[in-house]
């Protein structure tokens, strides 16, 4: 039995160091058909991609839908997840679009401890972030932040101190942006 150490790699993968990978954020547009986003996280799972977000919702057209990805990934592993969506006979079209490209955005349902006294404090240290509230009671306040992921981070860790309850976070939502002409 040899002392070198062995290194497991995952199919389809490069060698590319530890932490070179980079958040790839994949627009998904399907058609609206019996197992259509089955197949499509079938195969994030079975190219057994680091899943970030995932998010689904119906598109402006009758029967479609348009699907939100981010992986994290190298370039040519992300590369290779794209062709193979692309071969699931539902996907109308599969875009690797990057933050210059596209405008990512994330909501998050933040729900903070209260008392009487700090009720007024915390519905206003909500306002910074650009929040709205959405209930406030006693023993809460639930508000919501809308923005970028590290936005979202800011808002929880601004909130931390009053003890957060409970969070719900809708994963990245994608849109690409305008083409400009000059």
């Amino acid at each position: 039995m040899s002392n070198s150490a062995t290194t497991t790699t995952r199919a389809h993968h490069t060698n590319a160091p530890q932490g070179t990978e980079q958040t790839h954020t994949l627009i998904i547009v399907v058609q609206d058909r019996p197992g259509a986003v089955d197949r499509v996280v079938g195969v994030l799972r079975r190219r057994r991609s680091m899943l970030q977000s995932l998010a689904l919702a119906p598109s402006t057209q009758s029967d479609v839908f348009r699907i939100t990805a981010q992986v994290k990934d190298a370039e040519v592993v992300v590369d290779h997840l794209v062709a193979q969506i692309r071969k699931v006979i539902d996907v109308l079209e599969v875009a690797n679009v990057t933050s210059e490209q596209a405008i990512n955005r994330e909501l998050a349902l933040i729900q903070v401890g209260t008392t009487n006294s700090d009720s007024n404090i915390i519905v206003a240290a909500v306002q910074q972030f650009g929040a709205t509230v959405i209930d406030v009671n006693p023993e809460a306040v639930t508000f919501e932040v809308a923005g970028d992921a590290e936005k979202i981070a800011q808002a929880l860790a601004a909130f931390q101190t009053y003890g957060i309850r409970d969070v719900a976070r809708s994963g990245c939502v994608a849109i690409t942006r305008a083409a400009t002409t000059k």
